[in-house]
């Protein structure tokens, strides 16, 4: 089969399109045949653990297509059904996924949209509902919101119930583009004040559910805006991973900072992760109530090219390679 391998180029990691043997699928695991892939920042790291097996450095982390084969112990799969799901060494033909952390792709889903869900709402569920303790009615601050997992967030919380939904982004423009997904108030980084309007915009009550995709520069940002009791997840570090933290204000506050990554979960915490999402935004999905905003689609064989673009920070919502 045809799959893009991370490859040690002249400057630096890159990508190049190989012929690697088909994947086989083990013990609770189901065969792909690969007909979309999402792409996530996570891919433009290009790690190369093993330079004399391309197989072992197919990029990838999540895909959609239809399954062709299932291992043993997997009842919940059949031959020839539609399913999305995260799944490592996804760019390409065919690859394997665990069954417990694949979900069926609904009727009215083609395989592109159904490609941008995995990674970005089970990240968004995870930190907005699961370890922000989202309730019906919470005021909600995404840090980052332009952001592709931050648009799924967006969405999430306005389907959920959300009082308010705040974002920030230093492009105002891009801040425009997304209020039609549910977007109540855009804050323009390094010119409104995100602490002073969130507390404004909320009868200085403050927000209850903070997700930062930002990192670097907003921690203080966070604190001052949130409620008391109020949970800030922390999911991306783009501007940076050191911060410095006022401990009197989260005392004070009784706030709960929280760290949320899927590289150390194990594959039960990651099944119960998909379960939860299938049981919160399930309807919400084959409603089409909430239907994820396709950027631009590339070929596989074009696939550094998409990462190059999704390095230039140009898009909005998800680039996706088809097979």
């Amino acid at each position: 089969m045809k799959a893009a391998i991370n490859v040690k180029g002249e400057n630096g990691n890159s990508l190049a399109v190989q012929d690697v043997a088909d994947p086989i699928a083990g013990p609770n695991q189901i065969l792909i045949n690969v007909k979309a892939i999402g792409l996530n920042r996570a891919d433009l790291a290009r790690p190369v653990s093993s330079p004399d097996k391309p197989a072992a450095n197919i990029a990838g982390i999540e895909m959609a297509g239809e399954v062709i084969a299932v291992g043993p112990g997997v009842t919940n799969f059949a031959v020839g059904d539609r399913v999305m799901s995260m799944a490592g060494k996804s760019y390409a033909e065919m690859c394997v996924a665990d069954a417990s952390v694949a979900m069926k792709v609904p009727t009215n889903l083609d395989y592109i949209c159904a490609a941008a869900i995995p990674t970005f709402f089970s990240t968004a569920h995870d930190a907005i509902v699961t370890n922000g303790e989202f309730r019906k009615g919470d005021a909600v601050l995404i840090q980052g919101v332009t952001a592709g997992v931050g648009i799924a967030m967006v969405q999430l919380a306005k389907a959920m119930g959300a009082s308010l939904i705040a974002g920030t982004s230093r492009d105002p423009d891009k801040l425009a583009r997304i209020r039609h997904f549910g977007l109540d108030l855009a804050l323009h980084s390094g010119k409104d004040n995100t602490a002073e309007v969130s507390m404004q915009a909320t009868d200085k009550r403050g927000m209850n559910v903070i997700v930062d995709n930002v990192g670097k520069g907003v921690l203080m940002d966070n604190i001052d805006a949130a409620a008391i009791k109020g949970r800030i997840i922390s999911v991306g570090r783009l501007a940076g991973k050191m911060a410095e933290i006022d401990l009197d204000k989260v005392a004070l506050k009784r706030l709960k900072l929280i760290g949320v990554t899927f590289r150390t979960r194990s594959p039960e915490e990651k099944a119960e992760i998909t379960r939860h999402l299938v049981a919160d935004l399930g309807y919400f999905f084959v409603s089409g109530a909430i239907r994820p905003p396709i950027d631009r689609t590339f070929a596989l064989g074009e696939a550094l090219a998409a990462q190059e673009y999704m390095r230039s920070n140009k898009h909005i919502g998800k680039i996706v390679l088809t097979v």
